[in-house]
């Protein structure tokens, strides 16, 4: 049932509290929910999107992606995992600035595809974003007596800026605050709270007309959260995580007008030894773009992804279906997401 579900994964994300208190003061593979990706059109390609990442998602996938957004943005997504009332949202905006355009020499050959590819000598861009898991259980005192619904969350706030380096490409970073809460959770019956801070950074290289190269550091150097009103007050910590993948977006010969990404990222987690690759695409006619995606991770069966756009003017509706091959229990389901953005 859905509530089995919930109880057993809220059991694994404050696994670090009880841990903490019995045996130790360091836990590992924290902030599991917050790491699971953002963003519909980017989770419907399987979470490949460390080189395509170019506007409000930019700040989870590569924050060098900021300063490839043309316009600013403004977007969020809600997702409920593994359909047990546990919510995951995102809520993020993006502002660019061309400083100077690229003053071609009289002398230089440039075919118009060259030109029209050619980035600004100075570009920027500044980002803020807001992630959150949420969930509500039914409290109960000592001797069982109820207590109602409590609220357990997980945020994260995040502030990034990228700019355009001449001769490298799209170099940006972002620092990030953890705030974690569990209501009377604490050793006085108050509430437990966590928080630390993330360091990420990225690089967005154009190789070729429509083919980039995107590297991204999440967490560099293992973020802390340290728990407070607790046993020992342990501190987790959040892996690492880096990713260095590719994409090449072109012209199909079926319709004049229609565009083929493909993207492929290779993600490793030294902290928790573990690693993931994962392959999306997406096909774009008129108002309309279809997506689909894999993902192979260590002792988990290959799972899909897959998903619809559809962007009018200066708004985008996305959604994405991502395949649950991770969580087996009773009621666990697959997960669906629903994103909206809009460029001023």
């Amino acid at each position: 049932m859905r509530g089995t579900t919930r109880w057993l994964v809220i059991a694994v994300l404050v696994m670090g509290l009880s841990v903490g208190a019995v045996a130790q003061t360091t836990g590992i593979g924290a902030a599991a929910f917050l790491r699971r990706g953002v963003d519909a059109r980017a989770l419907a390609m399987g979470g490949a999107h460390v080189a395509v990442a170019d506007g409000y998602g930019a700040m989870y996938w590569n924050p060098a992606g900021l300063a490839r957004t043309e316009s600013p943005q403004i977007g969020g997504m809600t997702a409920e995992l593994y359909g047990a009332e546990i919510y995951l949202n995102f809520l993020a905006g993006v502002y660019p600035w061309v400083f100077r355009e690229p003053q071609l020499e009289p002398t230089e050959i440039q075919t118009p595809s060259a030109i029209a590819f050619r980035p600004p000598a100075q570009r920027m861009g500044v980002g803020i974003a807001f992630t959150e898991m949420a969930t509500e259980l039914r409290a109960y005192d000592a001797q069982g007596n109820p207590l109602g619904l409590i609220r357990y969350s997980e945020a994260l706030y995040g502030l990034g800026v990228a700019t355009w380096v001449p001769g490298l490409g799209y170099v940006g970073g972002g620092v990030k605050s953890y705030s974690f809460r569990a209501p009377q959770a604490g050793v006085d019956g108050a509430d437990a709270t966590a928080s630390g801070l993330g360091f990420d950074t990225g690089l967005a290289l154009p190789l070729v007309e429509g083919l980039w190269l995107g590297i991204a550091g999440a967490d560099i150097g293992h973020s802390r959260i340290a728990w407070r009103n607790t046993p020992l007050e342990p501190t987790d910590k959040v892996s690492a995580r880096y990713t260095v993948g590719g994409s090449f977006q072109a012209d199909t010969v079926f319709s004049e007008g229609d565009r083929l990404l493909a993207a492929l990222d290779l993600t490793l987690e030294p902290l928790l030894a573990t690693r993931a690759l994962r392959g999306g695409l997406e096909y774009t006619l008129a108002f309309m773009s279809l997506r689909a995606g894999a993902v192979m991770r260590q002792e988990v069966p290959l799972s899909f992804t897959a998903g619809v756009g559809v962007h009018v003017m200066q708004l985008a509706i996305d959604t994405a279906w991502v395949q649950n091959r991770e969580l087996e229990a009773e009621g666990a389901g697959h997960t669906l997401v629903i994103s909206a953005g809009f460029r001023f």
